[in-house]
């Protein structure tokens, strides 16, 4: 007999060749689903955005209605002025001169800022619609009247916000009603 071969035994039973075929394939699913969460977290903070900007505009229409009281008296309207000026950001207020814009001598309530990565595209009135650089939603109590300003009176206006590649529009006409389209 000459030298007898000993056949070593693999502990945990995966050769080194199984190992990298296993963490390849990690790496490639690992590279294949990370753009696919990037894309879905920017969707998500769109649809967030969006809910929120339209809640937004009904927790204005709520206090027209219930003719809430701010700082010890009732404001005659509640409004959002919406500026392509400030992407990032809208401005919830009191109208305290009844003239449905925002004027420095009006109580701001809130100013409310998007999500990360969503801004306000565009703001547009009328229809068809006409571009604007501003414009301002304000409620009226007791119904409440619904009256969209840019700069002059107009039957409906239109917030197109963007995040990432996809866009979100909402609309309020002048019967009060808040959609997304």
């Amino acid at each position: 007999m000459l030298f007898p071969i000993k056949k070593t035994v693999n502990m945990w039973g995966f050769t080194l060749i199984e190992m990298l075929v296993a963490i390849s394939i990690i790496i490639i699913l690992t590279l294949i689903t990370v753009p696919i969460y990037q894309g879905s977290r920017k969707e998500l903070a769109l649809q967030r955005a969006t809910g929120k900007l339209a809640q937004d505009l009904r927790s204005a229409q709520e206090m027209a209605m219930a003719a809430r009281e701010i700082t010890g008296s009732v404001r005659p309207r509640y409004g959002v002025e919406f500026d392509t000026g400030s992407p990032d950001s809208y401005v919830l207020f009191a109208d305290d001169n009844n003239n449905g814009t925002r004027q420095p001598s009006d109580l701001v309530i809130e100013t409310i800022v998007l999500e990360k990565g969503v801004t306000i595209n565009q703001l547009s009135v009328g229809d068809p619609p006409v571009s604007r650089t501003k414009i301002w939603i304000t409620f009226s109590p007791p119904d409440p009247t619904t009256e969209i300003r840019g700069p002059a009176i107009t039957s409906i206006g239109r917030i197109q916000i963007i995040g990432g590649d996809k866009t979100k529009t909402i609309a309020v006409n002048n019967a009060g009603l808040i959609f997304i389209e």
